[in-house]
């Protein structure tokens, strides 16, 4: 069973998630945008046409992204943080992280909701 992504990611992004607008982002490859496109330091969601949403929050310290459990898309979680350079890409079916930082390098991090070309890439930034 899923998590809830409000689990992973705690209260207050869930509170986030719940109170903001509408936005959207064009892909530009003739596939549908994404909705509900919000992102502010330390925070960022987005809804894939399917349906489902995805979150990932930031601190200099930490990163955890999650996948919601609703929607129907297939696709995995996708986060990868950069400190002095870019990690590695990481993907679950729900959540990933959290991912930490000893020295509390982080200053931005990638999510992205599927790892084919037609996925948009979001950055959160510290």
């Amino acid at each position: 069973m899923r998590k809830p992504i409000a689990a992973a990611l705690g209260a207050a992004a869930a509170a986030v998630m719940l109170t903001t607008g509408t936005a959207s982002a064009d892909t530009g490859s003739g596939h549908r945008p994404d909705t509900g496109v919000y992102f502010t330091d330390g925070f960022g969601q987005f809804t894939r046409p399917c349906g489902t949403t995805y979150a990932i929050s930031l601190t200099s310290k930490k990163a955890v992204a999650g996948k919601g459990n609703n929607g129907s898309c297939a696709g995995h979680v996708w986060m990868r943080v950069h400190g002095d350079s870019w990690g590695k890409w990481r993907n679950s079916n729900t959540q990933v992280g959290p991912v930490n930082s000893p020295s509390g390098k982080f200053d931005k991090a990638q999510i992205k909701g599927c790892n084919e070309s037609y996925c948009k890439t979001y950055t959160v930034y510290v």
